[in-house]
Parts: C-alpha cells; sequence; structure tokens
C-alpha cells in the first residue's frame, strides 16, 4: 500500500470528510484531493502528489498517527500512548534487580547441593 492509500484510511477511519481533514491539518481540500486522487493532467491521466514532511508531521501529530503505518511499515494506525511514556531506565533498574537475585537464589541453590553431596 502507498501513501496516498495511507491518508486516504486514516480519513476514512477518522470519519472526516476531505474538507474537514484538510481543514484540520491547515491545508486545503486541494491539497488532499491531489494527494488521494492526484492532478489532472494534460492528458487526461491523474498524477498524485506525495505529501510533504511538514503535512506529514501535522497529521502525526494532530490525529496521533504511527508514523511508521504511514510509510507502509506497521498496521498500527494509531500511537499507543501507553508504550511511548514507559520509563525504559525503569524497566532497566527492575531488570537488574530480578536479574541479580536470580543470581543469588542459583548460588544458593548451588551451594546447598555442594552441601547436601559433601560427607559431614
Amino acid at each position: 500500500m502507498n501513501i496516498h492509500n495511507r491518508v486516504k484510511e486514516i480519513i476514512e477511519e477518522l470519519n472526516l470528510s476531505n474538507n474537514s481533514f484538510a481543514a484540520k491539518i491547515g491545508v486545503t481540500s486541494t491539497t488532499i484531493d491531489s494527494i488521494i486522487s492526484g492532478r489532472l493532467q494534460p492528458d487526461g491521466s491523474r498524477k498524485r502528489t506525495k505529501p510533504g514532511y511538514d503535512v506529514l508531521k501535522t497529521i502525526i501529530e494532530i490525529f496521533d498517527i504511527n508514523p511508521y503505518y504511514l510509510f507502509d511499515m506497521s498496521q498500527q494506525m494509531f500511537r499507543n500512548k501507553e508504550l511511548e511514556n514507559i520509563d525504559i531506565s525503569a524497566l532497566t533498574n527492575d531488570l537488574n534487580v530480578i536479574k541479580q537475585r536470580l543470581e543469588k537464589l542459583e548460588k544458593g541453590t548451588i551451594e546447598n547441593e555442594v552441601s547436601l553431596k559433601q560427607p559431614k
């Protein structure tokens, strides 16, 4: 799927018209129409306009769109705010504590096994 279709899907998912979508992101409806349907060329064909950086950035920010979705690298249309707000350093700390406890448990178990096998 291409970026033109992705923009169209976003508009449909938000239940907006091209006009209302364009107004929300600060462009003309002609701009959105040319991205989705293309501009009529002298030979009768239609050439789609590729959305620029500013248009894409605005779509992502205003509607919380997953940037990977726009570039056909994900099927998830909207960003997951819960995942974005996870403090990775806190998770890393927790994992280190768990690792240390597991190492202590393993050492304790190994020491117990050794003491059981040694004659008294």
